[in-house]
């Protein structure tokens, strides 16, 4: 970390300061494949009249809040490279701004995942639904993290005489907890649907492939969630006595969170039929090519070898 850069106290940033080339490869990298992939899923939902849907703009609206996620980031770091002073003036407000984005982040998730969930539990009510709903849902949630932001920002830095740890962990642990609750929840009832609805073709294997997408999912966020505040608790009870003790830590946190913003697409594309139809449909070509090309060897290799004559 960056000794010379002397921040509020126990304000811990999310950016990853790029003091080596790795670190600026790895950061660069992630961020790039963030950045590009939400704004491709924004574009596709939003020119292509086929993804005009409620789960696609519920897509859609976590993807925009992915990408608010990452601009901020980006924002914060370079402000922070540019004039170090004025990152320094404002840390209370990038925080409390983070931690808005991050619960818009999270609940769009549960949104999400709360969709798929009443289109298997009530797919005849979830097909009246409309685009605009999820579009006020979405504006419900942005309202509320920003009430979510101030709150912490009210609580953390404006009220003299508050234990500090007690709100920080308070926030974190709401971040942490809900989201992760109401995710397995949705994949529990989900999967206890599909088990006694109508016996659908491949059902098990669809049943896996959901558990691994949500498995990819809570991983990358509990990991994303759960290190800050250990971190926090480190510096704050003084077992660490500066950032610099804590390098390792903040650092995985910090790639993870950039990965939480990053990955919604790349996973959501991995797991989507399409692809795998794709991708199954490459490799039965890739294995029939490979089958032609090895016959022909054969039969030019046949053609090559002499006859001998047979001595009578």
């Amino acid at each position: 970390m960056n000794s010379s850069v002397t921040r509020p106290e126990h304000i811990i940033p999310v950016y990853l300061e790029l003091e080596t080339l790795e670190y600026a490869i790895v950061v660069l990298f992630i961020t790039s494949l963030g950045l590009i992939g939400n704004i491709i899923v924004i574009l596709k939902i939003l020119c292509d009249p086929a993804f005009h849907k409620t789960p696609y703009i519920a897509f859609l609206t976590l993807a925009l809040s992915d990408l608010i996620c990452l601009i901020l980031y980006i924002v914060q770091a370079v402000v922070e490279h540019v004039n170090t002073e004025f990152a320094n003036e404002n840390g209370e407000v990038f925080m409390a701004i983070t931690y808005a984005t991050t619960h818009a982040s999270a609940a769009h998730v549960i949104l999400f995942l709360g969709l798929r969930y009443f289109y298997v539990r009530a797919p005849i009510k979830a097909r009246l639904l409309q685009n605009r709903n999820i579009i006020k849902w979405s504006f419900a949630i942005w309202a509320s993290s920003i009430v979510f932001g101030t709150l912490y920002f009210v609580l953390r830095f404006e009220i003299p005489n508050i234990d500090v740890q007690a709100v920080v962990l308070s926030f974190r642990g709401y971040l942490l907890f809900l989201p992760v609750c109401f995710i397995v929840y949705f994949h529990i009832q989900k999967v206890h649907e599909l088990h006694h609805s109508i016996n659908i073709l491949g059902l098990k294997s669809h049943i896996r492939r959901m558990s691994r997408m949500l498995t990819v999912i809570l991983f990358v966020y509990i990991l994303s969630a759960l290190l800050f505040p250990v971190c926090f608790i480190l510096i704050y009870n003084k077992v660490c006595e500066e950032e610099r003790e804590c390098t390792h830590i903040l650092i995985i946190a910090r790639i993870m969170w950039l990965v939480n913003a990053s990955i919604n697409p790349v996973v959501y594309f991995i797991y989507s039929r399409k692809t795998r139809l794709f991708l199954a449909s490459l490799f039965k070509k890739f294995a029939k090519r490979r089958s032609v090309t090895g016959r022909e060897l054969i039969s030019m290799n046949n053609l090559k070898t002499p006859v001998t004559p047979t001595k009578l």
